[in-house]
């Protein structure tokens, strides 16, 4: 049992959609908090001006602080639904034919279906990662006073769980994408943004769409490369139910969506640069697309990591430049 072995099962790749939807909330906070300076050119000056700066001193002196929390909350997180999905999946037999190396199956290998792994340590590395989530979590509210988060992270946990664990898994039928969208976009991105900044705007939830989307984008890849084995195993993805043809043509929809969103956000901050450098990466879901057309799900999904990364890269710089 390596070391190598369980990095593979926290899937690496899938982290990438964390780590996005947090830069997209911290930067969306940032240009919240960096607008509380600005202040009408009258004088006395009003006493709102002083107030407002007196807080935007308060929010930039822990900006960094509960960014980071924010970010080992998100990771932390998604690993431990990484591994209790390679745990359920593996009890219930979902994850047949996953246990040699990948070139022997073609598909990632799996902690649990490979027996290298006793199936309750995979539970408990889930049940560790939660853990620490939960502890950087409290560390973030505690520090932002944003009491109300501690609701929303016992329903991500909740929501990590049951898609595929207990007696009736959404992700066994077909609303995985729901939960991926809710808790790995909306959520992280708008939490992110309420814990850096005490509220949420019309610009954060535009960010929180655009980054659910681009989360999305890697679950649909994943169910249709497995769609064959969930039919069998009566796991009925989104895949599963609309069938290949219709789940392309929805990844294809999601992604066209996600990318308007994302150049209308990064050039109405940093207009004409934010646009270029966003469209610079145009051949990611183009190559995302046709990866999945031709099952070469590999490349489909780096590009699928990738293209959620370049947005929240992207949008930072529209905001810091």
């Amino acid at each position: 049992m390596s070391i190598g072995l369980w990095l593979k099962g926290a899937r690496p790749k899938t982290l990438a959609t964390s780590i996005a939807s947090v830069m997209v909330g911290a930067a969306m906070a940032r240009v919240h908090i960096e607008q509380m300076g600005t202040c009408v050119a009258i004088y006395p000056e009003p006493a709102y001006c002083a107030a407002n700066r007196a807080q935007q001193d308060l929010l930039l002196g822990r900006f960094w602080t509960v960014t980071f929390l924010c970010l080992l909350v998100a990771l932390f997180l998604q690993i431990a639904v990484n591994y209790a999905n390679d745990y359920s999946d593996g009890v219930r037999g979902t994850d047949a034919g996953r246990g040699g190396s990948e070139s022997q199956s073609g598909k990632p290998q799996r902690l649990t279906e490979s027996g290298l792994v006793p199936a309750k340590h995979v539970f408990i590395a889930a049940i560790i990662c939660a853990g620490i989530a939960c502890v950087c979590g409290i560390a973030a509210i505690v520090i932002s006073q944003a009491w109300w988060l501690f609701a929303v992270g016992a329903a991500s946990l909740v929501a990590g769980w049951f898609y595929t664990g207990g007696k009736h898994p959404y992700g066994y039928v077909g609303l995985g994408e729901v939960g991926v969208f809710l808790f790995f976009g909306l959520t992280a991105v708008l939490g992110t943004e309420y814990a850096l900044c005490g509220m949420v705007d019309v610009g954060g939830l535009l960010g929180a769409v655009a980054a659910g989307l681009f989360s999305c984008h890697i679950l649909m890849v994943n169910n249709l490369r497995d769609i064959d084995e969930d039919r069998e195993h009566n796991k009925r993805t989104l895949a599963v139910r609309m069938g290949e043809s219709g789940a392309r043509t929805l990844l294809i929809v999601c992604c066209v969506i996600a990318w308007i969103i994302a150049l209308l956000m990064c050039g109405t901050l940093w207009w004409p640069w934010g646009v270029v450098l966003l469209l610079s990466g145009a051949g990611v879901p183009v190559r995302m697309i046709s990866s999945v057309k031709k099952h070469a799900f590999g490349p489909a999904l780096g590009a699928a990591s990738f293209q959620a990364l370049l947005f929240a890269v992207v949008l930072a710089l529209s905001v810091a430049l």
